[in-house]
């Protein structure tokens, strides 16, 4: 059970199902969500039944919002795994837990709370890589084991048609993807060292820039393409399959810590995160085609490291 609505949260999910269908062969496994996600959802492997719930409705929408719940009871589930935010409570998450109607329901143990959940799992060091916290959720369940890799199924159908696109622009061998957006603004790295980080990886590695951006942002894309000036495109506007397929046909991806840059992880394109606030060891995935770099915003010389750990990024897939 995950019904926010952030899609970084939503796709870090299958690891935990796939850790569960890997521990537990053979399980039926329904998985309640946001219905605003809907795409993300769907394209989470290895589930066997969706249910979607917007949280607004238990006021806008009642009769709908008990639908979804009495929809729910019948599945008779045995087990309800609330994987909301370890670190804060939720009491969305916790009430539709309760209302599951599944006899074993595990969350976190927080100061509150505690009687939505029949068993309450200690959450781990406040540090700890935000999978391994989810891991703990399935230790009731005797699966103890390390989260499986980051995956995803997004925007493979898409990606001949981007290739196609890269290949009409005339773009150099070498594509680097930029996203200098964030949700939160204390996520977003400044865009002058985004554009001084751009400037130095179309000279020493020759790369043609992409600007990549979502809702909201097309202020910031084009503030960046501007100031690059040459070597540089922006992207069309794109949902989340086309946002993953462009990725898959990218060499590098250079991205705030924000949703998009669980999802370039995810496809497995290299990936640069940028963490100006936050700590990565929380966030940033611990895989060899991924780097991260605390860099708040205040330092020129975070510039040099990041494209630093392009290059050494760049030397490994090539």
């Amino acid at each position: 059970m995950r019904v926010d609505e952030r899609i970084g949260n939503l796709i870090t999910l299958q690891s935990m199902i796939d850790a569960l269908r890997e521990g537990l062969p053979g399980l039926a496994l329904g998985l309640l969500a946001s219905v605003r996600v809907r795409r993300v959802a769907e394209s989470l492997t290895g589930v066997d039944r969706l249910h979607l719930v917007d949280k607004r409705w238990f006021f806008a929408r009642p009769a709908r919002w008990f639908r979804t719940v009495r929809a729910l009871r019948r599945e008779a589930y045995q087990v309800c795994i609330d994987a909301s935010a370890w670190h804060v409570f939720s009491f969305t998450h916790a009430a539709l837990s309760y209302y599951s109607g599944a006899p074993v329901r595990i969350g976190y143990r927080r100061e509150v709370g505690g009687a939505f959940h029949s068993v309450q799992v200690d959450p781990g060091p406040a540090r700890e890589h935000e999978l391994k916290q989810r891991m703990r959720l399935l230790a009731p369940l005797g699966i103890d084991a390390d989260p499986p890799q980051l995956r995803t199924g997004l925007g493979l159908e898409g990606v001949e048609g981007w290739r196609g696109w890269l290949e009409d622009l005339r773009l150099g061998a070498l594509r680097i993807g930029l996203w200098p957006g964030a949700r939160k603004l204390e996520r977003r790295w400044p865009v002058p060292f985004f554009v001084q980080l751009a400037r130095k990886l179309q000279q020493r590695q020759g790369a043609d820039l992409v600007v990549l951006w979502g809702p909201g942002e097309e202020e910031l894309r084009d503030h960046v393409a501007s100031a690059i000036r040459e070597g540089v495109v922006t992207a069309p506007r794109t949902d989340l399959d086309e946002l993953a397929g462009l990725m898959r046909c990218l060499d590098l991806v250079i991205v705030n810590d924000t949703g998009p840059m669980h999802l370039a992880v995810a496809v497995g394109t290299p990936t640069l995160a940028l963490f100006a606030s936050g700590d990565p060891r929380r966030w940033c995935h611990p895989y060899p085609h991924v780097r991260s770099l605390a860099a708040p915003g205040a330092d020129p010389r975070e510039v040099e490291q990041a494209a630093a750990a392009a290059a050494r990024l760049l030397g490994r897939t090539r």
